[in-house]
């Protein structure tokens, strides 16, 4: 009987993660398309954002965003409750530290250091949350974007 619990756990965390990284693919902007017919030549830019820069900035804003946004995803599957909603908070931890991880990658520095550090809680969290029998510790979560938002300044 313990066997058929764990199978049973083990698909609906992937079936609930599944569903929840395909609710969240098709939340992106559409890319701005351009209105003239001939193409203009690309700029020459950098791809690591300076400290006090705009892409600084932006890199900060995004991860920022992403770590609010998994936030309140987080919020809406502990509303369920145990033993389902353990799950669903699970890939809610896991969405957001891929979320996370795909700002990290316009980031540098110790801006990318910190975003990636969010990152690894979460899904440390993540992991926890598939086995608990009460929430699991969010301290480390909790320093790991105070760290993020320090280094944002």
């Amino acid at each position: 009987m313990a066997e058929y619990r764990s199978v049973v756990r083990s698909i609906t965390f992937v079936t609930l993660s599944a569903l929840l990284v395909l609710a969240t693919a098709g939340c992106d902007e559409p890319a701005p398309t351009g209105g003239g017919t001939t193409p203009s030549a690309p700029a020459a830019t950098s791809t690591a954002p300076s400290p006090t820069g705009a892409d600084h900035r932006k890199a900060c804003a995004d991860i920022d965003g992403a770590i609010r946004t998994a936030q309140a995803k987080v919020a809406e599957a502990e509303a369920i409750g145990p033993p389902a909603g353990h799950f669903a908070v699970s890939a809610a931890y896991y969405a957001g530290a891929a979320a996370v991880d795909a700002q990290v990658a316009s980031a540098s520095g110790p801006v990318a250091d910190a975003g990636a550090k969010v990152a690894d809680a979460m899904t440390a969290i993540g992991d926890k949350y598939t086995d608990a029998q009460s929430r699991p510790d969010k301290a480390p979560l909790d320093a790991a974007i105070a760290r993020f938002r320090t280094a944002c300044g």
